[in-house]
């Protein structure tokens, strides 16, 4: 019931990677930020041959890329159907059905209408997607012909998810132009008072992609 309402099925929700068109192609015309992609998607997708972490796909184990080793969820913080909420329609895209932690709800309602004293809309497309749920995500585009490391470029693997633990919430827009919104630079300044933290970074390393719309519940408030 609660595996895939109102989720979309990648970090953008458009089937399309983060990247611009062709970044990862770098011509005369692409110059250094064509390498700097290059770079990035390099990092991205490079093996981690240390890693003891791996993800099963239709019963398929494969090996996770660098961006992933390390950050398999503990099965402990993983949301059970009973303790979900459905967030108001008011606070959600379109007609998406949306389930989060209770707490996770109560703290979002909070911070929306404190958003909206500001004239800042907080509106969500994504919230708990189940590891079963993130499987078939990602069964589906390497059936299209993906391989596994292309697709966990942008999908997160199975088990490995924030969205599998009821905290995590995407916002609209879920895609890079997010960073340049009123609602990015609202969230800056206010999200810890309500215990929400962006914890998908701008990383320099190249080994993760900024997803400046996914936000985190930590219950911790400042």
């Amino acid at each position: 019931m609660y595996t895939n309402l109102g989720s979309r099925t990648d970090c953008a929700g458009s089937g399309r990677p983060l990247l611009a068109p062709g970044a990862g192609c770098p011509t005369i015309h692409g110059g250094i930020l064509g390498f700097i992609s290059v770079f990035l998607i390099l990092a991205a997708t490079t093996l981690a041959a240390d890693c003891p972490d791996s993800a099963t796909v239709k019963g398929v184990s494969y090996p996770v890329t660098e961006r992933w080793c390390g950050k398999k969820l503990d099965t402990t913080l993983l949301a059970k159907p009973e303790q979900l909420a459905q967030l108001p329609d008011t606070l959600t895209y379109e007609d998406y059905r949306i389930y989060v932690l209770k707490e996770t709800r109560d703290a979002f309602v909070r911070m929306a209408d404190s958003a909206r004293q500001s004239g800042v809309h907080l509106i969500a497309d994504s919230g708990f997607r189940s590891p079963r749920f993130q499987e078939r995500i990602i069964a589906r585009r390497m059936a299209e012909g993906e391989s596994f490391e292309r697709v966990i470029r942008f999908v997160a693997p199975p088990g490995f998810s924030e969205h599998h633990t009821g905290r995590a919430l995407d916002l609209v827009p879920s895609e890079a132009r997010f960073v340049h919104t009123a609602t990015y630079k609202w969230l800056t300044e206010n999200a810890a008072d309500f215990g929400f933290v962006e914890s998908i970074p701008e990383d320099s390393t190249g080994k993760s992609y900024w997803e400046s719309w996914h936000w985190y519940y930590t219950g911790d408030s400042d």
